[in-house]
């Protein structure tokens, strides 16, 4: 099992007390959504983190994460930041973050 494959199940056991949470397919990536909504999805090694506002600004501040562009073409998806995972630790409280935004969004 790879290191991404265990942490998407680390994450997915956080939100396990909210039935809303489930593990899922996005574009053909493993991810976390709620009511049906992406996020965070799995990108190669790395997470990707739906996020606005302050959250998203800081997330872009970590070493090596970047907007997360998954086709490659120069157009990175407007809300998503891509965190490497040498920055691992800090994929908990981003998922945290994440899933308030969507949460709030459905």
């Amino acid at each position: 099992m790879s290191e991404v494959q265990l942490s998407i199940e680390i994450l997915a056991e956080k939100f396990s007390d909210n039935p809303q949470v489930v593990e899922s397919k996005w574009f053909g990536k493993l991810c976390l959504k709620v009511d049906g909504k992406a996020f965070v999805v799995k990108f190669g090694r790395d997470l990707a983190f739906k996020l606005t506002g302050d959250a998203h600004s800081e997330a872009v501040k970590i070493e090596g994460a970047k907007l997360f562009d998954p086709r490659g073409k120069g157009s990175p998806f407007k809300e998503w930041v891509q965190v490497r995972s040498a920055q691992s630790s800090t994929w908990p409280g981003l998922a945290a973050q994440a899933f308030e935004y969507v949460n709030g969004l459905t």
